[in-house]
């Protein structure tokens, strides 16, 4: 049996892992608090590699999972953080909302962290740090739920990578993601089953980073990795 603090591979490569995130966990912390990179540089340490090399490019919200790429040695961590920030990578997200949104779009708005605040707001051009998001979607499944209101997965595409951008241009829209009290969700959204119900220190939204593309580090060639979804998400394990 696999252990839960285990985290899952779908890439090893001797320049970098992509890993499947867990909810409930950050990408990157100070050493008293859990981290996936503290969670793989035990996971990865061994006699071959009693101190092994876990660079991060980007990140993951806490409770938010899905596919990460990981640097396994400093070269390849300034490659790909090299890529991150000329906007090379890809980033496609399955988004589960309330709502009937257009079958496709693009949207396009001035976002900015709030300061002193951990969440994000639509700000106008002339307000301090304001920054352009991007992204576009299009519906895959619609859905009625037991209360008979409407629900859609959406799959998005990250033009920008803006902190909790496709949160907020979701819920701005009157489409929050389930669960996403911050961003004007009114249920509670519970992606595990059985009992007892886990203990989240966050309230879980049905948001999962679904595919990643970029290129080698060494090599250039192109890379794409899928994080299929948990089982007990709504859309299931193949939701395209």
């Amino acid at each position: 049996m696999t252990d839960s603090k285990t985290i899952e591979i779908l890439i090893d490569d001797p320049w970098f892992l992509v890993v499947n995130k867990p909810i409930d966990l950050l990408t990157q912390a100070i050493d008293t608090l859990p981290s996936l990179q503290s969670r793989l540089i035990e996971q990865q340490t061994n006699d071959a590699a009693p101190k092994p090399f876990i660079g991060i490019p980007h990140r993951l919200d806490r409770m938010t999972s899905g596919t990460l790429v990981v640097a396994r040695n400093q070269r390849s961590l300034r490659q790909l953080c090299q890529q991150f920030v000329a906007r090379i990578v890809g980033k496609e997200y399955l988004a589960w909302v309330s709502g009937n949104p257009p079958s496709h779009g693009s949207w396009e708005d001035l976002m900015r962290k709030v300061p002193n605040e951990p969440r994000a707001e639509l700000c106008s051009l002339d307000q301090e740090h304001s920054r352009t998001a991007t992204l576009d979607y299009r519906v895959l499944r619609q859905r009625t739920n037991a209360q008979n209101q409407p629900e859609s997965l959406l799959l998005i595409q990250l033009g920008t990578g803006r902190m909790h951008q496709i949160r907020l241009q979701c819920g701005s829209r009157g489409f929050p993601i389930l669960g996403d009290r911050l961003y004007g969700s009114c249920c509670q959204w519970d992606p595990e089953t059985g009992s007892p119900a886990p203990v989240y220190r966050e309230p879980p939204i049905a948001l999962h980073a679904y595919r990643l593309t970029f290129h080698h580090p060494q090599t250039a060639v192109a890379v794409a990795a899928v994080a299929p979804p948990p089982s007990a998400f709504p859309w299931g394990n193949d939701p395209l």
